[in-house]
């Protein structure tokens, strides 16, 4: 049986540490992944893979997902409560001011497929 938290937290490690190739490797192509309250929608692996780098190097350098406050899982898919936080280095539309810290305080959903990929992720928060 597949551990689908464990995968996410795989995933949300990969995103802290940058390793934005790992994270494309955990992901279908035609991901269904949006932001909610933030304004970001993406349908495709590449394009939102393409927006990591400028915010990981550029707009926050220091972002991060925190460890897990709660997790639920259901089948195939994980229900994740976290923090998200940065210090954002120029304005960041619906995140932060230039020098603000923010910490976004979200639930994050992930859906799988039955090879272990990532088909969609929500945040919400």
């Amino acid at each position: 049986m597949t551990d689908y938290a464990a995968l996410v937290d795989t995933f949300l490690t990969a995103y802290n540490d940058k390793d934005f190739a790992k994270m494309g490797d955990m992901m279908v192509p035609d991901i269904d992944m949006a932001h909610y309250n933030r304004g970001a929608f993406f349908n495709s692996r590449d394009e939102l893979l393409a927006v990591f780098p400028i915010f990981a190097d550029s707009l926050a350098p220091d972002r991060k997902f925190s460890p897990a406050l709660r997790v639920n899982v259901a089948g195939n898919m994980v229900y994740r409560e976290s923090d998200f936080s940065g210090t954002a280095t120029d304005d960041i539309p619906n995140f932060a001011t230039k020098g603000e810290h923010f910490v976004l305080r979200l639930c994050s959903v992930f859906r799988f497929n039955n090879d272990g990929l990532i088909v969609e992720w929500k945040d919400h928060g």
